[in-house]
């Protein structure tokens, strides 16, 4: 008598198993080799438990059922933005308690922008903000935004301070104590990790005239009349100019404060107001009127507004005149805030899917069939996750610059000995690595989503760990926001042709030749695709912005490789090996080598290891024989050298003990 045959019912047959996304700290080894490379060991054990406590905070089932509610209860205006006699109402913005929720632990928990700011850590203040932005961002419903643009503005009023130049527009004593009083307090404010007292900051630039190019900015600003007695709201007296005018993107319109570009009689120039003041001691806005928000295809929880400002009180910052340059520090930093974002958001897809592939079975092949067994679906993992180093390695190299440029001095590792250096390097390295990342991220995060199916598809809010749909439209703002992808190869192509392009360019030469291991072949495949993409310099401004793209991708493939080499050469670890040697074969139109791929069983096993291993202090290899093996099979099948530069920082301990005796330096290519 044959089996019956049962049929499952809602409640009955079967179910998958819940994929459990794991503490990135703890998983992701690219982010780990990172920190390794760029600080030092001491540092990295001292921050490492805080950073094991908050890749656990920000998969609480606390933090993502705050992430459910700001992205279900949508920012909006209290009754259209008017009264119930139809009076406009400036102060109408209403956020979730999930926002705000959000905000208070990435300001107090997580102390983002006061990490990124702590003088103690000088020249390596950024780099160890960056594992704390990474790990958050991904769990922050874009609370990460307002916390940009609070950093950047801190960065602007602390060189404003230091500089020791007030303009003359302050003609006055009492207007220069003033002056100096507001921009003290408001640091105060935003360096706090209180959230009762931290003010988030904005960012106003974009008007409808001029979209990316804020020449067209038609807000204006004039010197207001006396008001004596009008303050914000901690009772320090208001700023001497009236600006009035429209912006047309106004993000975290919920902050605290804000740095705009308004037009004067001497130029665009730059200014920063508080959002509030106070009338008959009561909190009320500044002279701004939120017009509408704005309906987007992600970041849905952030607010986003049109922006009607009418006798704004600010305070002039900087000189009259030049708003773009003092402007454009907020910019390196909310640049670097998107390259970071847009890194952890493929960091946290990798997350979900090698979840996922670890208890996805499949019953007719065996039961130990998982996907994570499946050489295609690793082969296309692979390749997100070696893009996904490189990216790592770029945001690490972004900080450290940033770092070393906020401190005034040289960092460590693979940065330039001085500032003025760094400066230079960062001012090409930025625009570079914020397009080239932000691709990556929507095309990375499609392919994870992708990776799981129809489920990947689903708006999964029972299980939010899992919702790739909300990064997928999340991350499409990464490529726009802080300048497109053309807008930013523009500016790479100007800058080089600029005044200071050949010092811009020379920094990148010194900075390659330093960082590249001493191999003779491995120097030779980067510097001769860098000495190709330097020779396209000599071509006409008109021809090189047509080319503009393929001169930015070719800037982010040479320093990616740079920093694959590096990171590879410092220990010989077999994974990071294999991925730089990956990662130049398979940039043909860049450097120029053909990829000869080997035996797909071979290549089927790296491919795993890349993608859930990460490197071999997490390998499967259960012998000392085996890595010896498998190394040597490395040399002769793939013709890789792995160079014994930076022996001594092995984190390996069974390769790093037996390296020495075994190993010849030989090339990677």
């Amino acid at each position: 008598m044959s089996n019956r045959l049962v049929a499952a019912t809602s409640t009955t047959g079967f179910f998958q198993e819940h994929p459990i996304v794991h503490n990135q700290y703890d998983e992701d080894a690219s982010l780990r080799r990172a920190s390794d490379l760029f600080l030092p060991p001491a540092l990295t054990a001292n921050l490492a438990p805080g950073l094991k406590a908050w890749g656990d905070r920000v998969l609480s089932r606390q933090v993502w059922a705050h992430v459910v509610n700001a992205e279900r209860d949508l920012p909006h205006l209290s009754g259209a933005g008017f009264s119930a006699f139809g009076q406009p109402v400036g102060d109408s913005l209403v956020t979730s308690a999930g926002w705000q929720a959000l905000q208070d632990i990435g300001i107090s928990e997580g102390q983002i922008v006061a990490t990124g700011n702590d003088k103690s850590y000088g020249a390596n203040a950024r780099l160890v903000q960056l594992p704390r932005l990474h790990l958050w961002s991904g769990s922050s419903a874009v609370v990460t935004c307002p916390s940009a643009m609070q950093d950047g503005a801190i960065s602007i009023l602390r060189r404003d301070l230091a500089s020791g130049y007030v303009s003359p527009a302050y003609d006055s004593s009492s207007l220069r104590t003033a002056r100096t009083q507001v921009f003290k307090r408001a640091l105060e404010r935003m360096l706090s990790t209180d959230p009762k007292v931290t003010w988030t900051s904005g960012q106003w630039m974009t008007e409808r005239a001029g979209g990316s190019d804020v020449q067209g900015t038609q807000t204006v600003a004039e010197r207001a009349s006396s008001a004596e007695g009008e303050t914000d709201v901690d009772g320090l007296p208001l700023g001497p100019w009236s600006v009035s005018g429209f912006k047309w993107f106004s993000s975290a319109t919920d902050c605290g404060c804000v740095m705009l570009l308004a037009q004067t009689q001497r130029g665009l120039s730059c200014f920063f107001a508080p959002t509030r003041k106070l009338v008959a001691g009561q909190p009320e806005m500044n002279g701004i009127r939120i017009q509408r928000l704005k309906n987007k295809l992600g970041t849905k929880a952030l607010p986003t507004a049109e922006l009607e400002l009418q006798g704004m009180r600010a305070w002039l910052v900087g000189e009259e005149g030049r708003g773009v340059p003092v402007i454009s520090t907020i910019l390196n930093v909310t640049r670097y805030y998107n390259i970071v974002g847009s890194v952890a958001g493929v960091g946290r897809g990798l997350a979900v899917v090698k979840a996922f592939a670890r208890v996805r079975r499949f019953p007719k092949q065996g039961q130990d069939t998982t996907l994570s067994k499946i050489p295609l679906f690793n082969k296309t993992l692979a390749a997100i996750t070696l893009q996904y180093r490189a990216d790592v390695l770029l945001s690490h190299l972004t900080a450290a610059l940033l770092g070393s440029v906020d401190a005034g001095h040289g960092g460590g590792p693979l940065t330039p000995a001085s500032a003025e250096e760094a400066q230079l390097l960062l001012h090409i390295i930025t625009p570079v690595a914020k397009a080239y990342t932000a691709k990556h991220v929507v095309w990375g995060l499609q392919e994870c989503m992708e990776s799981l199916g129809g489920v990947g598809y689903m708006e999964n809010v029972e299980n939010p760990e899992l919702n790739l749909a909300r990064a997928v439209r999340d991350s499409n703002v990464n490529p726009i926001w802080e300048g497109t992808t053309n807008v930013l190869s523009s500016h790479l192509v100007r800058a080089i042709k600029g005044r200071a392009g050949g010092a811009m360019v020379r920094a990148v030469d010194a900075w390659l030749k330093d960082s590249l291991p001493a191999s003779a072949s491995d120097r030779e495949v980067v510097l001769g695709a860098w000495g190709r993409l330097r020779a396209e310099f000599a071509k006409s401004e008109d021809e090189l912005l047509a080319y503009g793209r393929d001169i930015l991708w070719r800037h982010g493939d040479i320093f990616c490789a740079t920093l694959l080499l590096a990171d590879a050469a410092r220990d010989s670890d077999p994974v990071a090996v294999e991925c730089a040697r990956r990662f130049v074969r398979e940039k043909k139109e860049t450097f120029g080598l053909d990829n000869h791929k080997g035996d797909w069983k071979e290549v089927a096993e790296w491919d795993e290891r890349i993608v859930y291993l990460g490197h071999s202090g997490q390998d499967i290899v259960d012998s000392e024989e085996h890595v010896v093996g498998e190394l040597e099979r490395l040399l002769v099948d793939f013709e890789i050298v792995l160079n014994a530069k930076g022996a001594e920082n092995s984190d390996s301990t069974v390769w790093g003990e037996r390296r020495a005796s075994f190993w010849q330096p030989r090339s990677l290519f």
